[in-house]
């Protein structure tokens, strides 16, 4: 295990319980969360995950994750305990290739970025197949190899962010086409491989613009309102900004892969707060992928490098 220096703030996990060490910053804004547990390593058993990508919760907190690799959804309670699981390699309804973003609608239905199939599944909240949508293609409707997150507005509005057709597609909750907006470029409105996406109580869409290194907003019909970011390890700055989130007073999480980050910021992109995790393990391979935090405003981060799932809790 390397050393780390101290830190005003930090907990150290012992080595044999979790082979990690996580350093929280003393930035105004994480003063307040505790790390609390991580769930998960590699397998194909209940629990396990094959490179847990992204998380959505239902209205009961119950956890959804889509374990890429295992072609898979599971559904856990929010401290971690295995319910259920669903999916399997496949194009076949309910089957799955290398699913991503997913997302949870007022009704519970859940949406499924199946991302290899360049389609969307939507199904019950205990994985019934209910309807699919997509095919491979730049048009209306269609995805590239590379259909990622999903996001669903306060109208149950889906809205699909395409990485490799650089842009965002927005459906009703049937699948049908609305409209699409976005292009490949570094102008106000156009992408370098939108990643995810999430949405405010405005219904306002945030974008982590991956390669261009920033967040853009817009309204929920694509009209560009705002960008902020830029290549770097400064505050404020992103190398390959990933996951992202909002918390019920509208601060904006973003996770930044490139520095093992999650950044705080207000809703019009002034940089808050910075959570550092460093995360030091015999192989060296540990990648933060997705942030989401639930109804108390706590927040789960998935890692796809380790294979689990990492929790901490808001403490007052």
């Amino acid at each position: 295990m390397a050393k780390h220096s101290m830190l005003p703030i930090w907990i150290l996990i012992s080595v044999a319980f979790l082979a990690y060490v996580f350093t929280i910053s003393a930035s105004q804004g994480f003063e307040n969360y505790e790390f609390v547990e991580k769930w998960g390593s590699k397998g194909i058993a209940n629990g396990k995950f094959d490179v847990p990508h992204s998380i959505a919760f239902d209205t009961s907190g119950n956890v959804y994750v889509t374990d890429t690799h295992n072609n898979r959804v599971q559904k856990f309670s929010g401290d971690g305990e295995f319910i259920k699981k669903w999916g399997s390699r496949g194009s076949g309804d309910g089957q799955l290739i290398n699913p991503e973003g997913i997302d949870i609608d007022s009704r519970g239905n859940v949406y499924v970025a199946d991302t290899g199939n360049s389609r969307v599944q939507k199904f019950s909240g205990d994985g019934e197949f209910i309807k699919k949508w997509g095919s491979r293609g730049s048009g209306d409707g269609q995805f590239s190899e590379h259909a990622h997150g999903i996001a669903i507005d306060s109208f149950d509005i889906i809205y699909v962010t395409d990485r490799f057709n650089y842009n965002i597609q927005k459906f009703s909750g049937d699948g049908e086409f609305i409209k699409k907006w976005g292009l490949k470029g570094s102008g106000d409105g156009q992408f370098d491989e939108p990643h995810s996406s999430a949405i405010d109580s405005s219904d306002r869409i945030y974008v982590s613009d991956m390669n261009n290194h920033r967040v853009q907003i817009f309204s929920s019909d694509g009209e560009f309102i705002k960008k902020w970011g830029s290549l770097g390890s400064g505050d404020g700055e992103f190398i390959l900004p990933l996951g992202i989130d909002i918390d019920s007073s509208s601060n904006i999480y973003v996770v930044d892969q490139g520095t093992s980050t999650v950044q705080q910021f207000s809703s019009n992109g002034t940089f808050v707060a910075k959570l550092k995790i460093n995360q030091t393990t015999q192989d060296q391979s540990s990648t933060l992928e997705d942030i989401e935090l639930d109804r108390s405003d706590n927040i789960f981060l998935t890692n796809r490098g380790q294979h689990n799932i990492i929790r901490y809790n808001l403490v007052e």
